[in-house]
């Protein structure tokens, strides 16, 4: 009962820890550490035993599945020299250089244990590097770079941290040649384990009939693609990824409503935040018994120990991303690789320790019959995190705007392109639909329709000028329909809930789900043919003016949109509007 009473307070801290952060405008996993922290000065802490064993199987594979996910077949194909480079070799390098620091710098240090440490250090964390470098406008092939070193890093940090403790148990040396073999057998093992569950998910899921069903299937394929591969000696991380990389393949994901995606979405954030906040409140308490009972100059040590382990794994990223900028100035060596020293820093402040680090030093086992290595390590991440998520959470947005560091035009033009990709597909499956379908009538009116669209592509290509004007009175008319589109949805949603005393629950359910629907709409429009075509159209529209604006009319402007009740476009001539 203790146990779950400070799981829910834990909860309850983290969802009001996230709220704060959200009004001071700081990104969630700064948050979670100062929930961390906070829990150092609890009064009267509960004296809490965590079975190291349970750790790993538990926190990592929902995480790793939420990471795994973001990525598809054709990503890791594309950027399979970026896993190669920064999940296996940077993380590699990161945990032997940690280590053999730590040896130096603390007293009495055994090569066991301080391989340990730089296996938990090693992997940065790609929930917070997202969490935290996305809002601040680094560019996206950046980013990109930053999620591919996160997905498959934790697998190298896991082998030589299960290395590590094998030896701290048992006495034996460490033999690198075999840990090396039991990898790639492991990886090899677990690609195919993945796959396995993969494809398992995907066909269940094609054949669920509600939203629930489908999300319940996220949950659980995760745990059994981990504990299948860790029972065969096989990497569980790895399984994990693989497992959500095949998950969301095109086939199954076409296959998906609208609705499954975005509330698999939803779902997975929350898993995300709530994780994180237990791991993270858990080594919070933990770390307050310790310090509790612990003399002040040992602790203060540790604190220092921890701040040299963080100093060695900046300047260990600092070295390898200045060597893959410098060695390719000329051809960069891959996509997403730094093209400046200035992106070279902010990569190297971007490598943010997270969840993992927090949760390999929780798994320590006992040692000897002494939990002093665990607690010592525990101490120690804590400092770390201050120092490789604290402080370069809270300082980052000022690093990048110093440096000038942003998007370039081709990152800039991506998700115009594949509007335009939506609205021409979404174009031709409406004249070849309504050919096939309806009356002559219908299908000249549907014709005449797209092709007005298609020539407002064309024309304001050659009208940049116009075409601004066009779009700021545009910008203002669907402000202005928003607004009022969500005071009306709005009043319904308030009054169907208030009638739910005199109706039955059921119903009053199915009426607001289907106005909450409506609210999520992006279109002004809740009806009509031409819903699609004008909202995509609308969309890129909207992307390309704020290029334009961006770059002061050097980018050329494509699709104004078809909106009802939009002011009279300047750019064409015999519109023709269509009717709901």
């Amino acid at each position: 009962m203790l146990y779950l009473s400070v799981i829910v307070i834990i909860l309850l801290a983290t969802v009001f820890m996230v709220s704060v952060g959200d009004r001071l405008n700081l990104p969630w996993p700064v948050m979670m550490t100062l929930l961390g922290a906070a829990a150092l000065f609890i009064p009267n802490r509960p004296d809490l035993t965590i079975d190291s064993d349970i750790i790993l199987p538990i926190f990592l594979p929902p995480l790793l599945w939420a990471i795994g996910v973001k990525f598809s077949w054709g990503t890791l194909r594309r950027r399979w020299k970026s896993v190669l480079l920064y999940s296996v070799l940077l993380t590699t390098v990161s945990a032997l250089a940690i280590a053999g620091a730590t040896i130096w710098w603390v007293p009495g240090m055994t090569i066991a244990v301080a391989l340990a440490v730089g296996a938990a250090v090693s992997p940065p964390d790609p929930v917070a590097v997202e969490a935290v470098a996305e809002p601040v406008g680094i560019p996206r092939r950046l980013i990109g770079t930053l999620q591919t070193e996160g997905s498959f890093n934790d697998a190298i940090a896991i082998v030589l941290f299960h290395a590590a403790i094998h030896s701290m148990t048992s006495g034996h040396h460490i033999d690198p040649l075999s840990v090396a073999k039991d990898f790639v057998l492991g990886s090899i093992l677990a690609v195919i384990i993945g796959y396995i569950f993969g494809w398992l998910g995907g066909y269940v899921r094609q054949r669920a009939h509600d939203v629930v069903t489908s999300n319940a299937v996220t949950l659980v394929i995760p745990f059994g693609a981990y504990l299948a591969a860790e029972s065969v000696h096989a990497s569980g991380v790895i399984a994990v990824v693989i497992g959500a990389i095949q998950f969301t393949s095109t086939k199954y994901m076409a296959a998906l409503e609208a609705e499954e995606r975005l509330s698999s979405t939803s779902f997975w954030q929350i898993i995300e935040l709530l994780m994180t906040g237990v791991a993270f409140g858990l080594i919070g308490l933990q770390a307050s018994s310790i310090i509790a009972t612990a003399d002040p100059s040992r602790i203060a040590g540790l604190f220092g120990n921890g701040a040299m382990v963080a100093l060695v794994a900046i300047l260990v990223r600092l070295i390898w991303f200045t060597i893959v900028w410098l060695a390719g100035r000329k051809n960069p060596i891959h996509e997403g690789a730094p093209e400046s020293f200035a992106e070279v820093i902010v990569m190297t402040w971007s490598g943010m320790r997270g969840l993992v680090t927090l949760i390999l030093a929780l798994s320590i086992p006992v040692v000897n019959g002494t939990e002093q290595v665990r607690q010592d390590a525990i101490v120690m991440m804590l400092s770390v995190l201050f120092f490789t998520l604290v402080l370069p959470g809270l300082t980052l947005p000022m690093l990048v705007k110093v440096l000038g560091v942003r998007a370039n035009h081709e990152e800039e033009t991506a998700v115009p392109e594949l509007l335009q990709i939506a609205q021409d597909a979404a174009l031709e499956a409406l004249q070849a639909e309504a050919k096939a379908t309806t009356d002559p009538e219908t299908y000249a009116r549907v014709k005449e329709m797209c092709s007005a669209i298609t020539r407002r592509d064309e024309i304001s290509e050659a009208l940049p000028e116009e075409y601004k004007q066009y779009m700021e009175k545009l910008k203002d008319k669907r402000n202005d329909f928003v607004r009022l589109r969500d005071a009306a949805l709005v009043a319904a949603q308030n009054e169907v809930i208030a009638a739910q005393d005199r109706y039955d629950s059921h119903d009053v359910t199915r009426v607001v789900r289907k106005l909450d629907i409506l609210a999520q709409a992006e279109s002004i429009r809740s009806s009509g043919m031409f819903i699609l075509p004008a909202m995509t159209a609308g969309a890129v529209a909207m992307e390309r003016y704020n290029l334009w604006k961006k770059h002061q009319g050097t980018l050329s402007t494509r699709a104004i949109p078809v909106v009802e009740n939009a002011p009279a476009s300047p750019l064409v001539t015999n519109e023709v509007t269509p009717k709901s």
